[in-house]
């Protein structure tokens, strides 16, 4: 009967141990983090948030583009949007703007376009900012 209630104490604790060791702890930043936020990365690149602006970051913690955005995408195919006050505009991997922000919103890119708001018109451009058909 000893036997058995060992055997159980260890299973107990076996239980407890593995599941202590994997269990996830929620989405806290890491303790040597000067960011309030860090997300994953896209394409190498992280967006991170410190003093409520966007920015972002390599694999290394290098900064490729300081934080200064009210709002930031994930990067996709080398382009990440970014907001400065109410305007949307395009940043590439390198942190070169690509297009300032000017515009009301810009959609995801599909083919190498996206639809774009502009003072209230609609129309489609390409990566580089310059306006094509559907």
């Amino acid at each position: 009967m000893k036997s058995r209630t060992n055997y159980f104490y260890f299973l107990l604790i076996l239980v407890f141990a593995a599941t202590n060791s994997f269990a996830q702890k929620g989405k806290s930043k890491p303790k040597s983090s000067k960011y309030e936020f860090q997300g994953a990365y896209f394409e190498g690149i992280s967006r991170v948030k410190m003093n409520h602006k966007w920015g972002f970051i390599d694999t290394t913690g290098n900064v490729i583009i300081s934080p200064k955005y009210n709002e930031v995408t994930n990067f996709s195919g080398g382009l990440a949007k970014v907001r400065m006050g109410q305007k949307w505009g395009l940043v590439d991997t390198k942190g070169a703007v690509i297009i300032k922000p000017t515009f009301d919103a810009i959609f995801d890119f599909v083919d190498g376009k996206a639809k774009v708001l502009l003072n209230g018109e609609e129309y489609y451009m390409n990566k580089d900012g310059q306006r094509v058909g559907k």
